[in-house]
């Protein structure tokens, strides 16, 4: 359950900073720098808050599952964080945050069933160790694992 919460935690935050309209202004001491290009500042923020409320998955999209279920998901986050492959492979905090997202869409997207939802974990966190980390795991490595 609290990892149901957690998941839409990122769109509460996101619509609470879109609609604070007094926001510190962390561009003003750059506003006299040409190469700052602090005029197009407001509309580039703008596009990312947008972008990030139209990114967030549905709180309900386990629902769609027939053979996964809510405490599924979270024994894969678990066994991702504690048991086995974050702190084995000494990741960045950051990566796990992409890795719970990339399977939250990958969730919402497809319907897996229960023998591949610890592969959809393992390729979750292997495409974000690409992102994030400096040196990614082996895949042979991941492989044994699961």
């Amino acid at each position: 359950m609290l990892l149901i919460l957690l998941g839409t935690f990122k769109c509460v935050l996101a619509n609470i900073f879109l609609a604070k309209s007094t926001l510190l202004d962390i561009d003003d001491a750059d506003k006299n720098d040409q190469l700052a290009v602090v005029e197009y500042i407001d509309d580039i923020y703008a596009h990312y808050k947008k972008q990030e409320i139209l990114s967030c998955v549905r709180p309900s999209y386990m629902s769609q599952h027939r053979d996964i279920t809510d405490r599924m998901r979270g024994l894969l986050i678990d066994w991702l964080i504690e048991e086995q492959v974050h702190y084995k492979f000494e990741l960045m905090e950051e990566t796990l945050y992409l890795t719970v997202n990339l399977i939250d869409w990958f969730l919402s997207c497809r319907p897996v069933v229960r023998k591949n939802l610890q592969l959809v974990g393992i390729t979750a966190m292997l495409l974000a160790c690409k992102y994030e980390e400096v040196t990614v795991p082996i895949v042979k490595f991941l492989i044994k694992l699961t």
